[in-house]
């Protein structure tokens, strides 16, 4: 395993198009139990920066960042899709928070990303190509290596060198960041710490990837953390130190915290002693203790969430349904926004508009949160349609503006077999009309109600055409482009589990006479982060 010193202080970090292309996913946090007397780690949660698999990396005209080359005419390539923005998961950084149980001073905290929430430890990928039994901690290129990393794979790998506290990542107990004196005493190890006894046999075609899949976070002095305490650990992806995501579908990771300094004493790095669990302070589950003569009981409800994005709500179609089935892609996700009958082309004297859906469902009892990140509407030469900004604002034909906002799907028209099922089965079936647009309404109240929109997303619903928008009932849409690097929240909620939550986005795109005309495009990616 190889140590990184480090020194410094700093901060953190995508999809759609006209066409618009949305890619969407999240992330499980996970559990693991090792000894009786073990703490949990609470309201656990992660997010990343990006959701898209780990061989994407170009933004909605196909671009991307060239380290080499970083200009082009004059424009900068690193604008396109740079580490830790929303459409690169070939680079992408992490947020892992989460409250101790323990009064104690921790030394060290350890992830350990795999394939399962329980059991022996594969690293997360599905890159069958690109197996090996001794991992040389190497990254992939597709373009140029197309047999052992086809395209459409990708297997998780970390790759940290010479990281700077502050910079590369933070450090943080109940939102303060620890001092550039206190990174001094702190040090980052990567490795591979994948089970050998997860080696293919008949039947199991469980290859191990060999990539880095193990973090460690070691300080001499330690934090002095009391119970109920939230930390939080940023790792800030740039173009050298970043984490590629796994090809597809979801992932676990392990977390512990410990009372020592030795990197061979923590649990889930290989080989582990038999003593190194005493040297835990929290870890991710806990296991019930009894008397004797006691019946002595042990299950599991392992961490679930599904989170899917697309174009079209199949409740409104003729097609099968389920209780809470994926929102649809079509057209590879792509949206034309524009005037039909001119090549869905902008005009200054009409405000034209494009709509998505996303559906969330997860069991993590703390609710979860969700965001976007992407830039606005711009072409390749660097001309870009304004953003609304983080102001509600209606629709303002002749000024140049894109944004989005929530509108009500629940006023779609649903397929008659649907509706007849959420009438005669209304515990498994549900109207979509699960966004929260009333203030001050309660979500433990209201059953029905599962996310609340932020002000400023929460009033799309409306006409986007009107000569002067004054009207009280004009749809009013916010837009940041900032969000590219730094993910905006539009939704959230904090209070109990998601059945099936169903949002239907808005997109309203203006131009000016003066607008440079060229075909634009962005993507726009939704990311969600349930808290455990």
């Amino acid at each position: 395993m190889s140590t990184y010193a480090l020194k410094s202080i700093a901060r953190r970090s995508s999809m759609f198009g006209v066409a618009i292309a949305v890619f969407a996913a999240a992330i499980i946090p996970a559990a693991s139990a090792f000894a009786d007397a073990l703490n949990p780690l609470t309201e656990r949660s992660l997010l990343l920066t990006s959701s898209a698999p780990g061989f994407q990396d170009t933004d909605g005209s196909g671009n991307v960042v060239d380290p080499v080359l970083p200009f082009v005419n004059g424009v900068p390539r690193g604008s396109y899709a740079p580490p830790g923005s929303g459409p690169n998961g070939k680079k992408s950084g992490q947020t892992f928070t989460f409250k101790v149980t323990s009064n104690a001073t921790v030394n060290a905290f350890s992830l350990q990303y795999c394939t399962t929430a329980a059991g022996l430890c594969q690293a997360p990928g599905d890159n069958d190509g690109d197996a090996r039994l001794t991992g040389d901690g190497g990254t992939e290129d597709r373009a140029t290596n197309a047999t052992s990393h086809p395209l459409g794979k990708s297997d998780l790998d970390v790759n940290f060198a010479s990281m700077i506290g502050g910079t590369d990542y933070k450090i943080t107990v109940n939102g303060a960041e620890i001092s550039a004196g206190d990174y001094a005493n702190w040090t980052v190890a990567t490795d591979n710490a994948e089970d050998p006894a997860y080696q293919p046999s008949s039947g199991n075609l469980g290859y191990l990837t060999g990539k880095k899949n193990f973090i460690s976070l070691i300080g001499t002095t330690g934090l002095a953390l009391s119970t109920a305490d939230k930390v939080e650990l940023k790792f800030i992806a740039s173009d050298n130190k970043f984490i590629t995501n796994p090809g597809k579908g979801s992932f676990f990771v392990k977390i512990n915290t410990y009372n020592t300094t030795d990197p061979n004493n923590l649990v889930n790095e290989l080989p582990a002693d038999d003593d190194d669990q005493i040297y835990i302070v929290d870890g991710g589950v806990t296991v019930a203790n009894v008397m004797t003569d006691s019946i002595h009981i042990t299950t599991k409800v392992l961490e679930t969430m599904s989170f899917s994005v697309g174009t079209r709500n199949k409740d409104t179609t003729a097609a099968a349904h389920g209780t809470c089935d994926n929102i649809e892609q079509v057209n590879g996700n792509r949206l034309q926004l524009g005037d039909v009958n001119a090549e869905y082309s902008l005009k200054t004297d009409t405000a034209y508009d494009v709509h998505s859906y996303w559906r969330l469902s997860s069991n993590s009892s703390g609710g979860a949160t969700v965001y976007y990140s992407g830039n606005t509407l711009a072409n390749t030469v660097g001309d870009e349609i304004a953003e609304v900004g983080p102001v509600a604002q209606a629709s303002l034909r002749g000024t140049e503006q894109f944004g989005l906002a929530f509108v009500d799907a629940g006023a779609d028209t649903f397929d008659t077999a649907f509706s007849n099922l959420v009438a005669t089965q209304p515990t498994r079936y549900k109207i979509p009309t699960l966004l929260l647009q009333a203030a001050g309404a309660d979500p433990v109240a209201d059953p029905a109600i599962f996310l609340a929109p932020l002000a400023a997303y929460a009033g799309g619903t409306g006409d986007i055409n009107e000569a002067t928008p004054t009207d009280t009932d004009d749809a009013k849409f916010a837009f940041q482009k900032s969000s590219n690097t730094i993910p905006v929240k539009i939704a959230e909620n904090n209070e109990m589990v998601i059945s099936c939550a169903t949002a239907k986005m808005r997109y309203i795109a203006n131009i000016g006479a003066d607008t440079p005309a060229g075909v634009y495009t962005t993507k726009i990616n939704y990311l969600a982060a349930p808290q455990y």
